[in-house]
């Protein structure tokens, strides 16, 4: 892989002003965002049969843990913009993987439900699930994949505090 630098000026304590190399390959946020397309990527490719796009995946893990959430929660539990999580929803709902329906007594709360369509292809689904996480940490013992986790969720706590500062 061909490695990308920014020539950065930076000011030393003692005043002086260097341009420093960063490397953008090492970049903790590039591997980051790298092996997140690359995870999306192989994710349509191996849910491309079922007909579920990776963003309804999101959606759909949700869902099968717990029917009948309320937009507001999935696009919070998922992490997304509530903008987004609509026109999710919308594409899913006309795709006929869901439904939406008014809740009785407050007629602004939408609950969202699976339809059969979307329940038969649970064990399908969670069977790509575990066959892509497989193959991304092919060659990881069970400590570091337990250790990269770790990491992960740590690097998540830490940018959630400082996006609620």
């Amino acid at each position: 892989m061909r490695r990308s630098y920014l020539l950065l000026p930076w000011a030393s304590p003692l005043g002086e002003i260097r341009i420093v190399k960063y490397d953008l390959g090492e970049s903790t946020s590039t591997l980051i965002k790298k092996a997140s397309q690359l995870y999306i990527r192989l994710a349509n490719k191996y849910l491309k049969d079922l007909g579920i796009p990776h963003a309804y995946s999101l959606f759909l893990l949700q869902l099968w843990q717990e029917d009948g959430q309320t937009q507001a929660v999935l696009h919070k539990k998922i992490g997304i913009e509530q903008p987004t999580a609509v026109r999710t929803l919308d594409r899913m709902e006309r795709d006929l993987f869901i439904k939406r329906v008014r809740h009785s007594d407050d007629r602004r709360e939408i609950r969202i439900f699976l339809t059969k369509k979307a329940k038969d292809l649970q064990v399908k689904a969670i069977e790509c699930a575990k066959t892509i996480n497989s193959l991304a940490l092919e060659g990881f013992s069970a400590t570091e994949k337990k250790a990269l986790n770790k990491l992960l969720r740590n690097t998540i706590t830490n940018l959630e505090k400082h996006l609620t500062k």
